[in-house]
């Protein structure tokens, strides 16, 4: 048995507290994976408790996205609620109405609602409630034959192989009796017969059922067949987009707006590390993007390939020429040396445009996760500017200057500082020039980041446990972000 999310508990209290009326009224088969979070929790909520059950999910902290086009229907939102003891969320499909249908669309409106919430029973390990058996046996038959492809209708009506397993175990729950008499008061006339039969009969029943309710469309089958199409090439442009090209929305955004989070850190401290790792966890169902402001590992493309190729050329006296310009900041810089410069203007320019984009996408509800961020306070170090006191051309320095005045004002929203003790640091870049890492270490702690909110995060604990700490922080802040 897969154990539910804790959160569960306190979400299911605060809604039976407040009377607000409440089901999951579908998929209940597999209620224990919907708990746990790994799928959607399909609720129907009673639309007069509407306002009473968003307060409720605000007091949790919970965050409303909005789905994407090919994903979006009406009557139906979509919660995220977050789950500190185990750093997972889970994610209520709320339902005011009953849409069910063909993929994209949901062209029908089953006007059942009421009935279900007069019709429920507690399911008894968990202490949710549902429809009775027969109540859900009704909607999974008209489910199965609305819900079918029309390729499929046509040319091989089939059960998936999980909905014939739904079907079993609720044929195992209902009682005749009790589902010839709901069905009569759901206005719906056919011989049913317990158990139902093989695919044959069940795919017969469904298409006799649904037929019952087809005055019932939302949109009518032509219209909801040229508007899935419509749809699905929509999804698909995006997907190349996202392939191709580069970031775009995909999943669902928050309603609230989304935010730019910039991790920052010395070598050693994790960043990319815990910023892919956050990726990977806010994929599942929130429209994020991780963007590397950083020129190190290749992922700059031309501009830094172009840059390595001249570094061979110039390199070891750009080394020889810093190491001077320490002592003696007056030191002359070659024209090559200028030229070599100005490669990191193109990465500077690069990485604005990054961020224009990543700021766009935050604006409309996109989560922008940066690795690195620029800053102006130190030079030649930590993301710092590389043109400055006669390093390169007196147009190139004064175009970086504005360059970083856009970055700073662009964002980030959060900074989350991962701090580490430069000797934790070492241990796990050992082959990285100390006296740089403590350098590092001092100027993470002191970077300052005017109109953006800063958490610090001990970084020289484990993965899990920085991971755990950065979520918390992560969630606090979109959930403020939330209208009230």
């Amino acid at each position: 048995m897969i154990s539910p999310l804790p959160v569960t508990v306190h979400v299911r209290a605060a809604l039976q507290e407040a009377k607000v009326g409440f089901a999951l009224w579908k998929s209940n088969k597999y209620i224990d994976e919907a708990l746990a979070g790994k799928t959607d929790l399909d609720m129907l909520v009673n639309r007069k408790d509407e306002a009473a059950f968003e307060r409720i999910l605000c007091n949790l902290k919970a965050i409303r996205v909005l789905s994407q086009p090919w994903a979006r229907y009406p009557d139906v939102l979509d919660w995220l609620v977050f789950d500190g003891a185990t750093g997972d969320f889970l994610h209520l499909h709320v339902h005011f109405d009953m849409l069910t249908g063909l993929k994209r669309v949901k062209h029908l409106r089953l006007p059942w609602a009421d009935t279900v919430l007069e019709n429920l029973r507690i399911e008894e390990r968990n202490g949710w409630p549902i429809p009775i058996a027969e109540m859900e046996l009704l909607i999974l038959l008209v489910r199965i034959w609305a819900k079918m492809p029309p390729w499929r209708r046509l040319f091989a009506p089939k059960i998936p192989a999980r909905v014939k397993d739904e079907l079993l175990w609720l044929e195992s729950e209902a009682q005749i009796m009790r589902l010839a008499a709901l069905a009569k008061t759901l206005g719906l006339h056919a011989d049913i017969h317990l158990p139902l039969g093989g695919d044959a009969a069940v795919i017969a029943l469904a298409r006799n059922l649904y037929g019952q309710v087809k005055q019932h469309y939302r949109m009518n089958w032509s219209a909801a067949l040229v508007w899935a199409a419509v749809l699905n090439f929509r999804l698909a442009l995006t997907r190349i987009w996202l392939r191709l090209i580069g970031p775009a929305r995909y999943r669902k955004t928050l309603t609230g707006g989304g935010a730019m989070i910039a991790f920052i850190g010395s070598d050693g401290s994790g960043k990319s590390t815990v910023s892919q790792s956050f990726e990977r966890w806010l994929r599942r169902k929130i429209d994020v993007h991780l963007l590397y402001m950083g020129s190190g590992d290749g992922r700059a493309g031309w501009i830094n390939a172009a840059r390595r190729q001249l570094s061979k050329l110039v390199g070891k006296e750009l080394k020889r020429a810093g190491r001077t310009k320490e002592k003696s900041p007056a030191i002359s810089v070659s024209f090559a040396e200028k030229v070599y410069r100005l490669f990191d203007l193109l990465l500077l320019r690069r990485k604005l445009r990054l961020l224009r984009l990543g700021r766009r996408l935050a604006d409309g509800g996109s989560v922008i996760l940066l690795d690195r961020y620029p800053q102006s306070q130190f030079e030649a170090v930590s993301d710092g500017p590389r043109l400055q006191n006669g390093r390169s051309f007196v147009w190139a320095a004064e175009r970086e200057r504005r360059l970083y005045s856009e970055a700073a004002r662009l964002g980030p929203d959060l900074v989350i500082k991962l701090k580490i003790a430069p000797e934790t640091a070492l241990s796990r870049k050992p082959d990285h020039n100390p006296d740089v890492i403590r350098r590092k270490c001092t100027i993470t702690d002191a970077l300052q980041f005017p109109g953006s909110q800063v958490c610090e995060i001990d970084a020289g604990r484990s993965l899990e446990e920085v991971l755990a700490a950065t979520k918390q922080a992560v969630w606090t802040h979109l959930a403020k972000a939330e209208p009230s």
